[in-house]
């Protein structure tokens, strides 16, 4: 019997999203450097010859990848509310939501490049982000949960700052300790910076992020 492999005529955009997809998965489990073209092509059961078919190097399904990867973040923290919930609720899911999704694809996180465009990225990430939480930040105040004064300044500064020192301090090690100390530093400061005014209110379910 031969072990040929069987090729799968598939449409070219599908196969492409299939080698990005990969790409994450291997790329969130083994990091960037100790994973080759040659792993994400045996974990589709394809050739190589057919991922250089639609991409001319590993940075080049790097970068597909992490544009990927960004637009899945923004799914995941646009996912509707209840009806009726509370601001501070609404916060802390969507903060949730953000970190989790991080926590799951840490090791690519953590060997995400440094490059400008990478900086244009995550300025794109903070701007969506932000268009999320104004509204819930607008909602607390009128609950009198928040005391927020310049709604938009604030967390524009908050958000972008978040995000760009998040990335740019993340270790190639020990993730989740990391993640867990700066959930700690956010928590301290967003009391501060929305003048919440019950505290303990803030963080409900961060603990099951990890």
């Amino acid at each position: 019997m031969s072990n040929s492999r069987v090729r799968i005529i598939k449409d070219p955009e599908e196969r492409k999203q299939e080698i990005i997809e990969a790409a994450l998965h291997l790329f969130s489990q083994k990091g960037y450097e100790h994973t080759t073209i040659q792993d994400i092509a045996k974990y589709l059961n394809i050739s190589q010859g057919l991922c250089y078919r639609y991409f001319k190097s590993k940075a080049e399904i790097f970068t597909a990848t992490a544009e990927f990867y960004a637009q899945q973040i923004l799914i995941q923290i646009r996912q509707p509310f209840p009806e009726n919930m509370k601001a501070i609720d609404k916060f802390n899911i969507t903060i949730k939501r953000l970190f989790q999704y991080i926590v799951k694809h840490g090791e690519f996180e953590a060997n995400s490049e440094v490059s400008a465009l990478r900086a244009d990225r995550l300025d794109s990430i903070s701007r969506q982000i932000i268009e999320v939480i104004i509204p819930i930040i607008k909602q607390g105040n009128e609950e009198k949960i928040f005391n927020c004064h310049d709604i938009e300044k604030t967390t524009k500064i908050f958000i972008f700052g978040l995000v760009h020192t998040f990335h740019e301090e993340m270790p190639k090690q020990d993730i989740k300790n990391y993640i867990k100390s700066f959930l700690k530093y956010l928590k301290i400061n967003l009391v501060l910076i929305l003048n919440i005014k019950e505290p303990e209110l803030l963080g409900e379910g961060w603990e099951n992020i990890l």
